[in-house]
């Protein structure tokens, strides 16, 4: 009897040791903005553990047989930051639950199902978030090629734990290909560079080079420069140029009445000042705030804000509906 026991016990823990894992990249809608969704489909015969982060998602099998991939279905990818998150089993006879919020996981919701019967069984769950920033891991897990990539946690404004300059990298080459390809039309992005500008007075920029096209137009080379704020994890502007230093200018900008603009200017500053509240800071007052000339569909400005005995003075962007007045994103940085 003892033998048998210990033979059980030595079977569980080979099966355990050897977890199979199956990392798939997720297959993205065209929506863009601070909040998302994603809809994954497994199949499993026991237990197996689903994290998503960024724009890929990586299965670990627990016990049972090698657990499988339907569908991993995102409207936008997991951003690194978020003020809200929901998950919800849609789909499956045993049990599934949320074991990692990414707000408290470096980025990255685990969902674990146990399918109690014998055989295996489709499962479908779903989370969502709001309140998105700071870029998402382009090809998380795909580019780690390690079961949990290295940590990366959101930064916080007391100065505890600035962001590293690989994870400065990483946003900025996210943004690259979000407003490039928003923005600018700009296809088949392909970084070919980056690293911390050294120029004297740039400590805040990541610079770097790629490649891309334009529409109906043959592949160039650009130059990109992004502002970084270090504390809040965020990135700032992001300058397009040409190699000879000229600004690349987003295409089709569009003109405004005034009092059109009156109301994107309320909504972009409505927006500034929810967000730097949220950090905890009171008695907003506006320096600047323009239509940018060099985005298509954003606004830019300055603004200083104090919280208890420190006033400081952050950048801001909207990104934003000129036809509707729709906020689309917005983004604060601390100078």
């Amino acid at each position: 009897m003892r033998c048998t026991r210990f033979l059980a016990f030595f079977v569980v823990m080979v099966s355990q040791a050897q977890v199979a894992e199956d990392v798939r990249r997720a297959t993205l809608g065209n929506t863009a903005g601070t909040s998302g969704k994603c809809t994954v489909g497994v199949y499993v015969d026991m237990i197996a553990e689903v994290n998503i982060f960024g724009d890929s998602g990586l299965l670990r099998t627990l016990a049972g047989q090698p657990a499988s991939w339907t569908h991993l279905e995102c409207t936008s990818p997991l951003p690194y930051q978020m003020t809200d998150f929901k998950f919800r089993g849609v789909e499956g006879r045993g049990t599934q639950r949320l074991v990692a919020d990414p707000r408290t996981n470096d980025s990255i919701a685990v969902v674990r199902i146990e399918d109690p019967r014998s055989g295996a069984a489709n499962y479908t769950f779903e989370i969502e978030w709001s309140g998105g920033s700071g870029g998402y891991a382009v090809s998380g897990f795909l580019r780690s090629g390690a079961a949990r990539p290295e940590p990366i946690r959101p930064a916080r404004r007391a100065g505890l734990r600035p962001i590293s300059a690989e994870r400065a990298l990483d946003l900025c080459r996210a943004e690259v290909h979000a407003r490039g390809e928003r923005d600018y039309g700009l296809l088949d992005i392909d970084i070919t560079a980056v690293g911390v500008d050294t120029s004297a007075g740039r400590s805040n920029w990541v610079t770097g080079t790629f490649t891309a096209r334009a529409r109906s137009a043959p592949e160039a080379a650009y130059r990109f420069n992004c502002a970084m704020d270090y504390a809040a994890g965020q990135v700032g502007v992001v300058e397009f140029l040409r190699p000879d230093g000229s600004r690349l200018q987003p295409p089709g900008a569009t003109a405004v009445s005034t009092e059109d603009q009156a109301r994107l200017f309320r909504a972009c500053q409505d927006a500034a000042v929810a967000r730097v509240n949220q950090l905890g800071y009171q008695n907003v007052q506006f320096n600047s705030t323009e239509i940018d000339p060099r985005r298509s569909g954003w606004m830019t400005g300055s603004l200083t804000a104090r919280r208890v005995l420190v006033t400081d003075t952050f950048d801001f962007g909207c990104s934003m509906d000129f036809r509707t007045g729709r906020l689309i994103d917005v983004q604060v940085t601390r100078r």
